[in-house]
């Protein structure tokens, strides 16, 4: 009898998010006893039986043993006030999907990659299809294989029989009324009321190959998707030409040959599982193990250089009065209302101190750290790589010091009282007074650490991190995928930015130590004079 699944309910988890993905939505979470993010996927259907919710169960139970570095494993099953989903690790790298159809943050899909990432696949359906009894996916698309760090490819939602089999019929008798794109990657058998079978697994294969390699969306443009539908049961194939696979594509007369006898009309002739596995690892072993390591840090080297375009400089106009309520003054001649707010996600990070300094002081530190009420703070996961948190030194407010200069004049017990003191560096992390300020070091400071930076550093940090429990495993892994010191500091810079103060803290804490740390240089930054005064 198949082990039960452990049941996740909702007092363990915290930041449940609904994220966007290539296929739609996927529900984000943190366990907190598991210290690592998590995926749910929801199983709801308002025809669902009390039956059918067993026989699900069972089917999840019965599969949670399977073990393979290609598969996806079934962490637990979530349940509250009536919701049933399927717990997952979460995947940084998201799906084949969004690899495949977001161009803007994947311009280029390196070749070698893609061979690794369909060989993957090939292995995971190998492995199902090995099974005693073999096992069948019945739904194998692009949005059900998932990646990791290193971009490693994982088969998802599969040994799901009874599931499939209701949404089958379900989507089968309501295609003309509701959006069931899902069904062009099933083989015509399946669509004429066939059972599932491994040659149908096969098929859906061919049809994410060809995805994979043109970067299109079967049977894109077509009318309809009933005359789609009929056209697969006549043998309507997406096209090979070269408008849709490069004439230039490698290997391209074997890959294609692959594919047409993949989604061959009769089951009898596609190829079994093995051979797609040799065929593509073939292929693969032509291919040097470095250049597809090239091809990954180019590929995240791309994503986050699209990340940060997509940013772009956008200016927010505060409303009249707004600066004067930040910092109340009585000289409130402000010459310019437009502040550049670089990293909105970052508007939690606030200088705890800056009421301890007067005029354009208070001026400067209180609209930087100024949020607009429609501007929401996200916190989203590294794995995503997407650099929100980069860079935000503060922009000082062009206006008049006259009322500072004055103000300092008539009060001169008020100027000396908020004269910065002299400080030695490693006491900016201790002190109470500088409770808060350790992010925005870390921002301002950025260039000198990741020049700065060495192996035994990097690696300090991480111990320290990871001995506070600051650090996650996901989040570690995804700072140690980078190839080179350069890459793993900025990914940690950017993670510690995301988890916050405490992890802030701890980065400058370790660089602080001696008089050769990379933040030896920060009392001599001509850019950010606020964070010269914090560290004097």
């Amino acid at each position: 009898m198949a082990n039960p699944l452990p049941v996740v309910a909702q007092e363990d988890l915290e930041s449940f998010t609904l994220t966007r993905t290539g296929s739609g939505f996927a529900l984000k979470a943190f366990h907190i006893s598991w210290n690592t993010p998590i995926s749910v996927k929801l199983l709801t259907s308002q025809d669902t039986t009390d039956r059918e919710w067993k026989l699900l169960l069972q089917d999840i139970a019965s599969v949670r043993h399977y073990e393979s570095e290609h598969l996806l494993p079934f962490l637990g099953v979530y349940q509250y006030h009536g919701l049933v989903g399927i717990v997952t690790e979460w995947m940084n790298n998201g799906s084949l999907q969004s690899l495949i159809h977001e161009h803007q943050l994947y311009p280029e899909l390196p070749f070698p990659l893609l061979i690794r990432i369909l060989s993957d696949v090939a292995e995971g359906l190998h492995h199902l299809h090995s099974l005693e009894p073999a096992l069948c996916h019945c739904s194998l698309k692009p949005s059900n294989v998932l990646l990791d760090v290193q971009y490693r490819a994982k088969i998802s939602d599969y040994g799901l029989t009874s599931w499939r089999k209701q949404q089958l019929m379900s989507d089968l008798q309501n295609c003309h009324q509701r959006n069931c794109q899902d069904l062009v990657y099933l083989p015509p058998e399946t669509l004429e009321g066939g059972l599932p079978s491994q040659e149908g697994d096969i098929y859906s294969f061919g049809i994410l190959c060809w995805e994979s390699l043109s970067r299109r969306r079967p049977f894109e443009g077509q009318t309809t998707l009933l005359d789609v539908l009929r056209g697969i049961c006549s043998s309507l194939r997406p096209s090979l030409s070269e408008k849709f696979i490069p004439s230039n594509l490698p290997e391209r007369n074997t890959l294609l040959n692959l594919i047409a006898l993949c989604w061959h009309q009769e089951p009898d002739y596609r190829p079994h599982t093995a051979e797609c596995v040799d065929l593509l690892n073939g292929v693969l072993t032509s291919i040097n193990k470095e250049v597809i390591s090239a091809a990954i840090y180019n590929l995240r080297d791309a994503k986050e250089r699209a990340l940060n375009a997509c940013k772009g400089s956008e200016t927010y106009t505060l409303q009249r009065h707004n600066a004067e309520i930040i910092c109340p003054q009585k000289d409130n001649r402000l010459i310019s209302k437009k502040i550049p707010l670089v990293v909105p996600s970052l508007s939690t990070v606030l200088l705890d101190s800056s009421a301890n300094t007067a005029g354009r002081d208070n001026i400067e530190m209180g609209v930087s750290n100024a949020t607009p009420q429609n501007a929401t703070a996200t916190k989203d996961h590294p794995g995503s790589e997407s650099r929100k948190s980069s860079s935000f030194c503060t922009t000082p407010l062009s206006g008049s010091t006259a009322g500072k200069e004055s103000s300092q004049r008539n009060s001169p017990a008020l100027a000396l009282k908020h004269r910065p003191q002299q400080m030695h560096l490693g006491q900016a992390v201790t002190d109470p007074c500088f409770k808060g300020n350790c992010c925005q070091i870390l921002s301002c400071q950025r260039q000198t650490i990741l020049k700065c930076m060495t192996e035994g550093r990097l690696n300090h940090i991480l111990d320290v991190l990871r001995s506070q429990q600051t650090l996650s495993r996901m989040d570690y892994e995804t700072i140690t995928s980078y190839p080179t010191v350069t890459g793993r500091a900025r990914a940690l810079l950017d993670t510690c930015l995301c988890l916050g103060e405490r992890a802030a803290q701890a980065v400058v804490t370790v660089l602080s130590v001696n008089k050769c740390s990379p933040l030896g240089q920060v009392i001599h930054c001509p850019d950010c004079p606020k964070v010269n005064r914090l560290m004097l």
